[in-house]
Formats: C-alpha cells, sequence, structure tokens
C-alpha cells in the first residue's frame, strides 16, 4: 500500500491565466453609486443566498433540501452596518424569455428582509440611488432601529415578541415595502422648516427617516405616535411637533393613495 496519495497531474500545464475583471462596466459603476451613497456601510456584490438566508424547518431532511434550494442562487448586492448586521439586499433585475422579471423576491420576503429592485437596463442615477437609500447614508455606527428586520428576527427567535419596539413590531406585521414613489428625506425637511422634532425629539426624526421612502411603513408610525400602547402614560408632544406630524402624515398619505396593487411587475421597483 502508499502511504500518501499520487497527485494528480494537471490536465493543461501549460495553460496561462490573465486577471478577470470582477465587475463589468455597467455594474461598476453602480456599485460606485452605492459606496458614495452609503459611505458608512459595508456592501459586498454577488453574495450566494445561502450567506445570507437559513431555513428554520425543524425537520432535518427538509431543512437540508431548503438549505440546497439557495445554493447556486446569489444577489447582486447585500448591505451591512458597521456591525455587520444585513439592512437590505439590491436586485438588478432582467427580464427572462417569458417577458417576466426573474428575481429571488420569495426568500426575503419570507425572511422579513428589506429589498430593493431595480431594473437592470434602467439603472438609477445617483440621487435616485440616495434618495431610496436614504435611511443608512449617514450612518456611523450600528443602529438597532436601522437594523429592525435582523434585530427582530433575533428577538423572535428569542421569545422576546413582546418586547419588540415599534420599529420591530412594523417591519414585523409588514416586512415588504410598498416599492413605489415616496417622500424623500429633503422634502421632510422643508415640510418642518422650524425642525422642532429634529432638534428636541432626535429619535423620532431618525424613524421618520427610516420610514421616509416607505409610505405605508412611515404612516403606521405616524398613527403609532399618538397611541397609547405602553404601560406608562404618554406625556403627549408639544403642539409645535404635532403641526410638524401633521404636516408630514398629509404629505405621506399621497403617496399612500397612490399604492393600490397592480399586476404588473414594476410595482416591485423603486424610484426607477
Amino acid at each position: 500500500m502508499f502511504s500518501l496519495p499520487f497527485k494528480k497531474k494537471s490536465k493543461h500545464p501549460d495553460a496561462v491565466y490573465e486577471e478577470k475583471r470582477f465587475f463589468a462596466d455597467e455594474d461598476e459603476v453602480f456599485f460606485g453609486r452605492l459606496r458614495r451613497a452609503l459611505p458608512n456601510c459595508y456592501i459586498f456584490p454577488r453574495v450566494e443566498l445561502g450567506l445570507v438566508l437559513e431555513p428554520v424547518n425543524a425537520d432535518a431532511k427538509q431543512k437540508q433540501a431548503e438549505q440546497e434550494e439557495l445554493a447556486g442562487k446569489y444577489i447582486d448586492f447585500a448591505i451591512f452596518d458597521a456591525g455587520l448586521s444585513l439592512l437590505c439586499v439590491v436586485e438588478l433585475c432582467k427580464k427572462d424569455a417569458s417577458g417576466h422579471y426573474s428575481s429571488h423576491k420569495k426568500y426575503f420576503e419570507r425572511a422579513g428582509i428589506k429589498t430593493v429592485r431595480w431594473d437592470r437596463d434602467m439603472l438609477p442615477n445617483f440621487e435616485q440611488v440616495l434618495r431610496t437609500l436614504a435611511p443608512f447614508s449617514s450612518l456611523v455606527s450600528p443602529k438597532p432601529d436601522v437594523a429592525a428586520s435582523t434585530i427582530m428576527r433575533t428577538e423572535i427567535a428569542a421569545g422576546n415578541q413582546d418586547k419588540m419596539d415599534t420599529v420591530q413590531a412594523i417591519y414585523s406585521a409588514h416586512p415588504t415595502p410598498g416599492n413605489i414613489e415616496a417622500l424623500s428625506i429633503l422634502e421632510i425637511e422643508r415640510l418642518t422648516p422650524a425642525h422642532f422634532i429634529k432638534a428636541r425629539f432626535p429619535h423620532i426624526w431618525q424613524r421618520i427617516c427610516l420610514f421616509c421612502n416607505e409610505p405605508a411603513h412611515l404612516k403606521r408610525y405616524l398613527a403609532s405616535l399618538s397611541v397609547q400602547d405602553r404601560g406608562e402614560q404618554r406625556a403627549g408632544f408639544p403642539r409645535e411637533a404635532l403641526i410638524e406630524i401633521a404636516a408630514i402624515t398629509a404629505a405621506n398619505d399621497v403617496y399612500v393613495q397612490r399604492a393600490q396593487p397592480r399586476t404588473a411587475w414594476h410595482t416591485d421597483f423603486v424610484n426607477r
């Protein structure tokens, strides 16, 4: 018997290799836009689904089958905060032979992960990217509210559903955004020229900015500000804050009314 295995000979011992470009031209340009819009986030391109999703099936055999279903499937970009909590995924989609857009939408909906989809043939410019991803553009360090979808799943898995805060509860009940036109942070700034909420209630301002590009989520959050759903009595807001909340609510309602269900795929594409 031989104690060492035979070394497998190369079929092409004289082959010559050269460096291959990681990105196609258009993808490299788009990656640059993401980096400019999200300077303090980690942006990983071409991530396999199995690295960001995990089946939770209790049946080991079924779980293995579901894990294998993810193999060989990739998303274009995964965006993480400084603590490597997944903030959202970005898909650049193209039409298949039947005229429909291919996507991994169903997997992320089931996991409650925020997804943004753009048509690969009509990639957004920098301003459109910044508007859509504005809630993440000024991150400096991990923020629980911004990584709410990730933290929400952790809380639920640990059996702490009753301890979820308002943001986590909204993402839990409605994980998929409307993916339609929406308010921008600049528009909210214009609606609140006195910046009363921004100065006096910065945590509320942060959450308004978090939800601003998702009209249905913003509507639910603004409504939650006037609901007594805690063990302690809320003190209420000053008149100046109520005026700003009312102004944002009225402007946001215009976009909520546009979010009627449609059968065309393009409702899944954000701010094209």
